[in-house]
């Protein structure tokens, strides 16, 4: 039985007759990582800081760990690690020196979590340095070593991977994965960018305009988005011979009105029309379709619409 980690039903956050966040009603399931995706100005902000008590809801309710309060307890809050903007630790200490007045202040008893962690985000040999003359990326590996050090079971980030070069952004990346995987804890993580999150996330929130346009899986998108080579042919049966015993793939789907998708070969299409033609098979339709993971989005929040 898949436990929920947090519940909102209805939740919206008004400034003025302005809605940045409008109705929104969500789930989230422990151990999976879910990709807040949505343009800037969406709401994204807002309403990672109404879940993580950063402001306070104008109405709809929050429920944490199963918790039937209609806001999130003291209690729970603690149980949630946040990155939410840029982090803002003390820039006149050093990367422990931080760490270490966090942990007192989160009340964390073992020291040892400050070398832990440190280790985890590629910090442990920044030495005497002060945060003050970090990168921007090192101050995001730092502000999510911070997140982490009250071994939060919700960890919600907002735009992670901001100002991390590429390497930093696959180690933050696997990072994200295995603690989710290995520690069971559920992430929330914010974007405008639908493929950066595609290598990382396991469901998707797309948000517009504060609303929720759309939840899905990983594998929701997947069916959403892939692209394949559309076949027609007079007869399907023998077509679908030739994929199996000319080409050596199983990987097509016969549709409803007859046509094959075909989702191997899509980079040697030649290669497969000229196998069909050499065992008789006529293409009377050939042609690569399906849908990329922008032109997804912005169908999905009409942002291409003129």
């Amino acid at each position: 039985m898949t436990e929920e980690v947090l519940v909102t039903r209805g939740l919206t956050k008004r400034y003025g007759e302005q809605r940045a966040v409008d109705d929104v009603s969500i789930r989230m399931e422990r151990g999976r990582v879910y990709g807040l995706i949505g343009s800037n100005g969406a709401g994204k902000t807002t309403l990672m800081r109404m879940i993580s008590g950063l402001a306070i809801p104008t109405a709809g309710t929050i429920s944490l760990f199963g918790s039937d309060a209609e806001r999130p307890r003291q209690q729970d809050l603690a149980r949630i690690g946040t990155l939410i903007e840029t982090p803002t630790p003390y820039g006149a200490m050093t990367a422990r020196q931080n760490m270490h007045v966090h942990r007192l202040i989160r009340g964390v008893p073992d020291p040892n979590v400050e070398t832990e962690l440190l280790e985890l985000v590629g910090l442990a040999d920044t030495g005497r340095k002060r945060v003050s003359n970090f990168s921007l990326g090192m101050r995001q590996r730092l502000g999510i070593a911070l997140a982490l050090i009250s071994a939060p079971e919700l960890l919600v980030l907002d735009e992670p991977v901001n100002g991390l070069d590429p390497a930093g952004v696959v180690e933050v990346r696997r990072l994200i994965r295995d603690l989710a995987i290995e520690r069971g804890i559920t992430v929330l993580l914010s974007s405008h960018n639908l493929p950066e999150l595609y290598q990382t996330a396991t469901d998707y929130i797309i948000v517009d305009r504060g609303a929720v346009r759309r939840t899905l899986t990983l594998a929701e998108l997947d069916a959403q988005t892939q692209r394949f080579l559309r076949i027609e042919a007079p007869d399907t049966e023998r077509l679908t011979t030739v994929l199996e015993q000319g080409l050596g793939t199983s990987d097509f789907t016969v549709m409803p009105d007859r046509s094959v998708r075909l989702t191997s070969h899509l980079d040697d299409a030649e290669s497969v029309l000229r196998t069909l033609v050499r065992q008789d098979v006529w293409p009377t339709a050939f042609s690569p379709e399906g849908e990329s993971l922008e032109s997804f989005f912005l169908t999905v929040t009409g942002a291409g619409r003129s």
